[in-house]
């Protein structure tokens, strides 16, 4: 049995933090009834839900079947669905991925995974950005080398949509964006 501190340390290394005032020890309940410090995950929404907010496929695309899981790593949850968007069957054939993320508003994940976005850096090889998109943060990422560009928006402060696109100019990544009910999403629950 893992006890909170072991678990805060892995939650520390993937997302968050554990709030605790000093380390737990692992004792018997009979020795220390004393509930767990560690709080309780919020809730997220199921995978299939998300699912349901992955776009058809363009004309001229075809798309694999999208899938969805739903993690539980004892101090937070994450609910996540993925698709991805091909068009032709050459190596250098333009494709598409969508994977939305449920953290359930956890602000250690939000927080840990939004600070990155802060920096903008540039070279001939590509570029970081912080950038805002009808009003919603973001963070865009482009790889000249591989020809890939990434987009990642936070919605309602609970959700994250990541587009990557490859074999495509960035500016699709907004196209691609745009295809989602972004509205709805913020309303789910």
């Amino acid at each position: 049995m893992k006890t909170c501190w072991e678990t805060a340390a892995a939650f520390l290394l993937f997302a968050g933090f554990c709030v605790a005032s000093e380390p737990a020890t692992q004792v018997s309940p009979v020795e220390n009834p004393t509930p767990s410090i560690c709080p309780v995950p919020p809730p997220v929404v199921p995978s299939e839900k998300l699912i349901a907010f992955l776009p058809e496929p363009p004309n001229g695309w075809t798309a694999e079947k999208p899938s969805g899981s739903i993690n539980d790593i004892e101090v937070f949850k994450l609910s996540t669905a993925s698709r991805t968007y091909l068009k032709g069957e050459e190596d250098n054939s333009p494709v598409t991925t969508i994977t939305l993320i449920d953290a359930g508003g956890h602000q250690g994940y939000f927080d840990i995974t939004t600070k990155s976005w802060q920096t903008n850096s540039q070279t001939p090889e590509g570029y970081d950005k912080k950038v805002e998109i009808n009003g919603l943060s973001g963070f865009e990422h482009y790889d000249k080398a591989s020809n890939t560009s990434s987009l990642s928006v936070v919605i309602a402060k609970r959700y994250f949509v990541q587009i990557e696109v490859t074999n495509q100019e960035p500016a699709q990544l907004r196209e691609w964006l745009n295809k989602i009910d972004l509205k709805k999403l913020a309303e789910l629950k």
